[in-house]
């Protein structure tokens, strides 16, 4: 029997879980610390900037978003490196 004949249904299983379709969120204004861990992505547009925070060996997502009413926000990336040899 070749492919075309075989009306056999597969199935694909996904290696990760898949997100939660009704995440919970909890909102913190104007902390004066918090601490992620996992991939960071910063996207400044529009004025605004928003700092996304994929926790690493989970599925969540945190969002950071920084803008003001009063005009365009500056944003500065400090990333630290190795000294070099």
């Amino acid at each position: 029997m070749n492919k075309t004949e075989n009306n056999e249904t597969q199935r694909v299983v996904a290696s990760t879980p898949p997100r939660d379709p009704y995440p919970v969120y909890k909102f913190f204004e104007d902390p004066k610390e918090w601490v992620g861990s996992g991939t960071v992505v910063v996207s400044c547009k529009d004025g605004a900037v928003d700092v996304k925070i994929m926790e690493k060996d989970s599925d969540r997502i945190h969002l950071v978003s920084v803008y003001s009413d009063d005009g365009p926000v500056k944003t500065v990336i400090t990333e630290q490196f190795a000294h070099p040899s």
